[in-house]
C-alpha cells in the first residue's frame, strides 16, 4: 500500500492545521523535510511521542513553518500503519506548501475510498 498524505483540518483559517501522512514509508519520507530541533533524530522514534522542529523545503532547505510532528507507530494507530501528524501554523497557504513538500518527497495525494 501506497504512504498517502492529506490535510486533516478543515478548509479556513485557524490557528492550527494538521496535515496527516499514512503508509510504511511516512517516516523516511518525513525524514526528507523534518528537521528537529532537538539533536536526537529520528532514528528509532518511540510511537505515541512528538518533536519540535521545522518543515523545510527539501530543494532550498528554506524553513517553512515550525511544526510538532505526533508519531504513531503500526500497527497501534488509527489506520494500523505507520502514521505522522504535522500540526503546523493554520491558514491553507502554510498547510498546501507543506503537503506538497510530503508529496514532493514520495507521499501520495490521499483521496476518497
Amino acid at each position: 500500500m501506497d504512504t498517502i498524505a492529506a490535510i486533516s483540518t478543515a478548509m479556513g483559517n485557524g490557528g492550527i492545521g494538521i496535515i496527516r501522512m499514512s503508509g510504511k514509508d511516512c517516516f523516511d519520507i518525513l525524514e526528507k523535510i523534518f528537521i528537529p530541533k532537538s539533536k536526537n533524530g529520528l532514528n528509532n522514534i518511540q510511537g505515541y511521542t512528538m518533536k519540535f522542529g521545522y518543515i523545510i523545503n527539501s530543494k532550498t532547505k528554506e524553513k517553512i513553518d515550525e511544526v510538532i510532528v505526533s508519531f504513531f507507530k503500526e500497527p497501534k494507530s488509527y489506520t494500523t500503519e505507520n502514521m505522522c501528524e504535522i500540526n503546523c501554523h493554520g491558514g491553507m497557504i502554510v498547510q498546501q506548501k507543506i503537503l506538497e513538500e510530503c508529496l514532493n518527497a514520495g507521499a501520495m495525494l490521499a483521496t476518497p475510498r
